[in-house]
């Protein structure tokens, strides 16, 4: 077996743009579109980042609502997806996207805005 060890990878017919052959290898995917492009932890309510990739800062914009602020920005409003998980039973959606930022809505089961512990997003999308 052999080992490849490289600092960078360039796609030869696209700089930006590696193809990879799948299980079965009939078919091929993207190996930046499968890429995280940003992910974060952090407690609800206080909004300091434990840990990050390509998240400058989290705002506390309300209770349930903080802001994640991306280093670099994606290419354009809605050109990514975010999933996200936190402590408890929750509810979860995107209050807001542009290429800059994500805010995000947490819930109980009624529907109030409530911080949560331990949340975590993953974000996966185009950068600018």
């Amino acid at each position: 077996m052999a080992t490849l060890k490289t600092n960078t990878l360039t796609g030869t017919s696209t700089a930006g743009s590696i193809a990879v052959t799948a299980e079965g290898g009939s078919t091929t995917t993207n190996l930046q579109n499968g890429l995280a492009k940003a992910w974060s932890r952090h407690e609800g309510g206080t909004e300091t980042v434990d840990s990050s990739l390509n998240c400058s800062s989290i705002t506390d914009t309300a209770a349930g609502r903080p802001r994640h602020t991306f280093t670099n920005a994606f290419s354009a409003e809605n050109s990514y997806a975010t999933s996200c998980t936190a402590q408890a039973r929750c509810n979860f959606g995107t209050q807001e996207t542009n290429a800059g930022n994500v805010l995000l809505r947490f819930t109980d089961t009624s529907d109030a805005d409530q911080d949560r512990g331990d949340v975590a997003i993953i974000v996966h999308g185009d950068l600018a």
